[in-house]
């Protein structure tokens, strides 16, 4: 189901109204929003274990991992939340904690903090201690 054109307040609220998140994809998402989303509203998730989904779900811990295109372990982990509203809520709450890890907030300070290491790395290796022999090879030193 593609909801590109429902306003987002609509799709959360549809999740807050939801038990259980499935995200069964058959390729390997880079980054699955979708997943996000769920968590954000504490609803444990169903995931696929490919592309960058394993690395928002943990499995057990705020949801369930199933191999891709495997329906019956789809089915499988669907009846074992159903059947535990208690591991349902223990997921979506930690679900709930785990997305500000995801948050822009907190990642655009760690993607700066290794843009800035990468920047004195490369000013430290253009001023560095080696002799200009050795850091300038093919130039003449007078």
């Amino acid at each position: 189901i593609w909801l590109n054109s429902w306003p987002h307040e609509v799709v959360m609220q549809a999740w807050r109204q939801s038990c259980i998140a499935l995200a069964p994809s058959g390729w390997p998402e880079p980054f699955g929003l979708v997943v996000i989303e769920a968590m954000a509203t504490g609803r444990p998730v169903i995931a696929s274990r490919t592309g960058g989904l394993p690395d928002i779900v943990i499995d057990g811990e705020t949801g369930l991992l199933v191999p891709p295109g495997d329906p019956g372990a789809l089915r499988l982990a669907l009846e074992r939340l159903l059947a535990d509203p208690e591991l349902r809520e223990r997921m979506g709450q930690a679900g709930k904690h785990r997305v500000a890890k995801f948050q822009a907030n907190t990642v655009v300070p760690r993607i700066e903090q290794v843009y800035q290491t990468v920047l004195a790395q490369g000013r430290q290796n253009r001023t560095g201690s080696q002799p200009p022999e050795e850091r300038y090879p093919n130039a003449e030193i007078q």
